[in-house]
């Protein structure tokens, strides 16, 4: 189901369903194609239960998250288009020892509810990625996040995708007393980057970028979270908030693809947490394909149309089937 957006004053107002919100910035609005300078604080995007800010003021560009067909977010079984998005110029700096540095591009979330946000980014694989809980200079906490994005590299043919979970401690922060805490730092005092992460070895070279999401827990009583990259500027199109403390089901999806030369690119989906398919509630039944009526239209949970022989999730008439 696509997300219409409700827009204000250059800042993308989303409604929520199924106690989804999604805050996805207007870069038309904002007027990032003349590459602003935005002070701190500059609002983004807003939902009811969370706010979004460009911490440090810089100039900044309109960015696209979405890379190599990637077009939707998946949460719960809802499809969510990706928008056109924002970077800066300015890197994060930031080490586990002393903390983030001021100045750099970053993204201010306040929330009002416990939940989870997600943040849509076209992610680089030679970068380093942090989440905050708390505001710079105050004593901010390293939280543990999931990332996962796709991932296309010739220098990584059995890597298609890149997908892990900080270690956490009881409070969600970073916890660097964990017995695998070297696989995220490899002994050093920063998180390392997700190619390395994921493939284990401190020396990986870069696998190039690819669209996903960093997914974390947030606490209204904390209120304050902010995420970045050091080494470079963390682009994103807004976030996506769950409320509650059940952790959603992630994914993103592009879908098939006919270029102008070669053969057809077929749909791809990157789950980052959870399943694909997960979270997706009232099915009426199981069914087999023969039982639908095909005179009226069906489609998959991605909101494409299906032919007859498709199996699994279809909804038809607002109603959802297993079909076997």
């Amino acid at each position: 189901m696509k997300k219409s957006l409700l827009l204000m004053a250059g800042v993308a107002v989303a409604f929520s369903a199924s106690a989804i919100e999604v805050g996805f910035m207007d870069s038309e609005a904002l007027g990032l194609a003349g590459k602003p300078t935005l002070d701190d604080m500059t609002p983004l995007a807003s939902t009811e239960n969370v706010e979004m800010f460009f911490y440090f003021g810089q100039e900044t560009s309109a960015q696209n998250p979405d890379f190599n067909g990637f077009k939707q977010v998946i949460v719960n079984g809802e499809a969510i288009d990706i928008v056109q998005g924002i970077g800066g110029v300015t890197n994060g700096v930031c080490n586990l020892d002393d903390g983030p540095s001021t100045g750099g591009c970053m993204y201010l979330f306040k929330v009002k509810k416990d939940g989870y946000l997600i943040v849509p980014s076209k992610i680089s694989s030679n970068k380093n990625f942090y989440v905050y809980e708390g505001l710079v200079g105050e004593a901010p906490q390293p939280v543990a996040y999931t990332l996962g994005m796709d991932l296309q590299s010739g220098d990584y043919p059995d890597v298609p995708s890149i997908n892990y979970t900080l270690p956490a401690d009881e409070l969600g922060y970073v916890n660097r007393e964990a017995a695998d805490i070297d696989k995220y730092t490899f002994g050093g005092n920063t998180i390392a980057w997700p190619i390395r992460i994921q493939t284990g070895n401190a020396e990986a070279a870069s696998g190039g970028n690819g669209t996903g999401a960093l997914v974390f827990k947030v606490f209204a009583e904390a209120e304050n979270y902010f995420c970045f990259a050091t080494g470079s500027k963390m682009n994103t199109c807004g976030f996506i908030f769950v409320e509650g403390n059940t952790l959603p089901n992630v994914s993103v999806y592009a879908p098939e693809r006919t270029p102008e030369e070669g053969d057809v690119i077929p749909a791809k989906t990157v789950v980052i947490t959870g399943s694909a398919t997960g979270g997706i509630d009232n099915i009426a039944t199981d069914v087999k394909a023969a039982e639908l009526d095909w005179n009226a239209p069906v489609y998959n949970v991605m909101g494409q149309k299906v032919s007859k022989n498709f199996k699994g999730i279809a909804i038809q008439n607002g109603a959802k089937f297993v079909v076997k």
